[in-house]
């Protein structure tokens, strides 16, 4: 398949080295000097130009702009009824990118992670869309029912970045005690990432909860704190 990237910063740039290897043509803007033309030395079905040739050359357009060059860029663009547009720019309705990319078919909202460059990772899409789901058949799509559901969901991710802060901090926290810095993240990294994917939140907490522990103790610290209200309070301001 034909796939072109209007824009490649960090999350379109993930999301071409998790497709190149699976034997697409994939053509890449030229907006992003630098991503694009690592992108195009690291694979052989990669190529870059400009935002005209991307949408010639293209069945399927990604687009990654940011929101408020999203419509100077597609502006005049060569857009055909036979192409079928994903977008990644959450700020933007896909009615709005109706309007930017016409003739085109506008398919879905897509928000990828950066982790999609490494290996299997989730996907957040609304509506759903069979396109979508062949594409990223190797990652876990999770399909929204409503906007509402999507709002919700994009707000809720926004907890990737405290959680790898945290996570930053004790290391940093452990180093200060005597810990090796390298080991202490790594020992951090795997801890949380294996018992997350073990098993659902509820149980993983009750098996943290024995009274006196680490972990309950912390956490008791940082409920007396307020930490977990202020969490919610910043969802709600999102």
């Amino acid at each position: 398949m034909n796939l072109g990237f209007l824009g490649t910063g960090t999350i379109a740039t993930a999301v071409v080295h998790a497709l190149a290897p699976e034997g697409h043509n994939i053509l890449v803007s030229e907006r992003s000097a630098a991503n694009a033309s690592a992108l195009e030395s690291a694979y052989e079905n990669v190529t870059t130009g400009t935002n005209a040739e991307v949408t010639t050359a293209s069945d399927v357009l990604f687009l990654g702009l940011m929101p408020n060059q999203t419509a100077p860029a597609l502006a005049g663009l060569p857009f055909r009824a036979d192409q079928r547009v994903i977008s990644f720019i959450a700020d933007i309705s896909l009615t709005e990118i109706a309007s930017l990319t016409a003739p085109a078919k506008v398919e879905t909202l897509v928000l990828p992670f950066p982790a999609i460059a490494k290996g299997r990772s989730p996907l957040i899409a609304f509506p759903q869309s069979q396109l979508a789901d062949n594409l990223f058949q190797n990652h876990d799509v999770f399909n929204m029912t409503s906007e509402t559901e999507f709002k919700a969901f994009l707000s809720a991710q926004a907890v990737l970045s405290p959680v790898a802060q945290m996570l930053a901090e004790a290391t940093g926290w452990a180093a200060t005690k005597g810990a090796d810095t390298a080991k202490a993240e790594a020992f951090l990294r795997s801890l949380v990432a294996s018992n997350l994917t073990a098993g659902a939140l509820t149980p993983l907490l009750k098996s943290l909860s024995t009274t006196g522990g680490y972990n309950a103790r912390l956490r008791q610290h940082l409920e007396d704190n307020s930490s977990y209200k202020t969490l919610r309070e910043g969802l709600d301001q999102l």
